[in-house]
């Protein structure tokens, strides 16, 4: 492949799969002109759920049964490679049943089957098209990532030379690979999954390797939006954003993107499309940012608890956030979000890390004399966009009375509200920095 004919990476999510003939029209239409391109494919819509309900529920042999006829009728006349990852789930489900439960990369090692029996049951729907579509397993291409099963991390400089070669060989061919999303091999060279959501992130990464002209995240029903419709039926399509915005957005709780998507195309200058397979006229364009472009959006993440930390002296207690966040960081508790104030420290933590929590500042409520109040229901309401502090004096009084804590970045203003009402200020904030209407 020379260095002018960089590919495009086509990333299919698992509802725009229930039409292989589409699917097939839009590589057509993306190597028209010679380009060469990859696919990327989710599992089918529900696989993944259906498969870790099952390593849930290790001992649910009745539901178990169910669960390859489903896979079979999902997926019709599938070829003998996909049939053989299907006797692989009976097999691997077995193994679960008999010892009650799974590890974490014996659960990646399941869950991965759901992209493994895709690609090769969308390739043969593909070559039915006339597409040269070839399956291609993401593990055994050689994407690796570290150890961190559920949630792994490509690593790009093991990652490069198997991938190039593998799939330079596929597109030097004229053929189309059709990838796994989702999964890797880690460093102790078992299968290792991104998270959910993770094949945006693995078409970004592959896009990242191969020096990809774009990617395209083709999504059947899902846009970009300005907040979420079902909560703000105001809620408009967004056409572009730079690569901070589309981050933020994402780390503060928007699921059309993984979190971690961003970055490869980031460091590389691709260009990212997040773009709707039901009208072509949705497309939401990710590229460096541009002056004078004003985007605002607003995401909500929850449930969410918050705890009071109220230590004598406060702050001037010499130490006591560096202490605080030590002892959370050793007890792996995560902190969405930390608010201070001369008196107390603020902690807004997912639900399962409050009981972790409040072990691991035990010694501080024993030795500083210290006092913990909550945990308390709340919701983080963020308003994201480039310039976003020009729009301090825009807030409504709506969204910060009663508040618990906010904070400020040049790209993310986030409250923190009792969680009854979300819905109400993050309307009231689309309404003044969306839809300009003044508070």
């Amino acid at each position: 492949m020379s260095p002018r004919s960089a590919p495009v990476v086509l990333k299919f999510g698992g509802a725009s799969l229930a039409d292989p003939r589409r699917v097939a029209a839009e590589i057509r239409a993306a190597g028209r002109h010679g380009t060469p391109v990859v696919a990327v494919a989710s599992a089918r819509e529900g696989v993944t759920d259906l498969l870790a309900d099952a390593v849930a529920h290790p001992r649910a042999v009745t539901a178990h049964r169910r669960v390859l006829p489903h896979l079979r009728d999902l997926h019709p006349r599938l070829p003998p490679a996909g049939q053989r990852h299907l006797t692989r789930v009976g097999s691997l489900l077995a193994s679960i049943e008999r010892d009650g439960a799974a590890d974490p990369a014996l659960r990646d090692q399941v869950l991965s089957q759901g992209e493994r029996i895709a690609v090769h049951w969308l390739s043969a729907r593909l070559h039915e098209a006339g597409v040269a579509a070839t399956p291609v397993e993401a593990d055994r291409l050689g994407l690796v990532t570290d150890n961190a099963y559920g949630a792994s991390c490509i690593l790009f400089d093991r990652s490069r030379t198997a991938v190039r070669r593998g799939l330079h060989r596929l597109l030097d061919r004229g053929e189309v690979p059709v990838v796994t999303g989702y999964f890797g091999r880690s460093l102790e060279g078992r299968v290792a999954t991104l998270g959910r959501g993770g094949s945006d992130y693995a078409a970004s990464g592959l896009g990242a390797l191969l020096g990809a002209d774009r990617v395209e995240l083709v999504k059947r029903h899902v846009a970009v939006l300005s907040a979420d419709p079902r909560e703000v039926p105001a809620a408009r399509p967004i056409p572009e954003l730079s690569y901070e915005e589309a981050e933020e957005l994402a780390q503060f709780g928007a699921r059309v993107l993984h979190p971690l998507t961003i970055e490869p195309a980031r460091a590389h200058g691709i260009t990212l499309r997040v773009r709707s397979l039901e009208d072509p006229r949705v497309v939401t364009t990710i590229a460096p940012a541009r002056p004078g472009r004003r985007n605002r959006a607003l995401t909500v993440l929850r449930p969410l608890r918050l705890l009071r930390l109220r230590v004598p002296g406060g702050r001037q207690r010499p130490g006591i956030v560096a202490e605080v966040s030590q002892r959370l960081a050793s007890a792996g508790v995560n902190v969405v979000q930390l608010y201070t104030s001369s008196a107390l420290l603020c902690l807004v933590l997912e639900p399962p890390a409050v009981l972790p929590a409040l072990r691991a500042l035990a010694p501080v409520t024993q030795e500083a004399a210290a006092m913990v109040d909550g945990p308390y229901r709340v919701a983080l309401v963020t308003a994201i966009g480039d310039g976003i502090l020009d729009d301090l004096d825009r807030l409504p009084r709506a969204a910060v009375d009663g508040a618990e804590g906010f904070s400020a970045t040049p790209r993310a203003l986030s409250v923190a509200v009792p969680e009854g009402r979300a819905v109400a200020v993050v309307r009231a904030l689309h309404r003044s920095l969306v839809e300009g209407r003044r508070p």
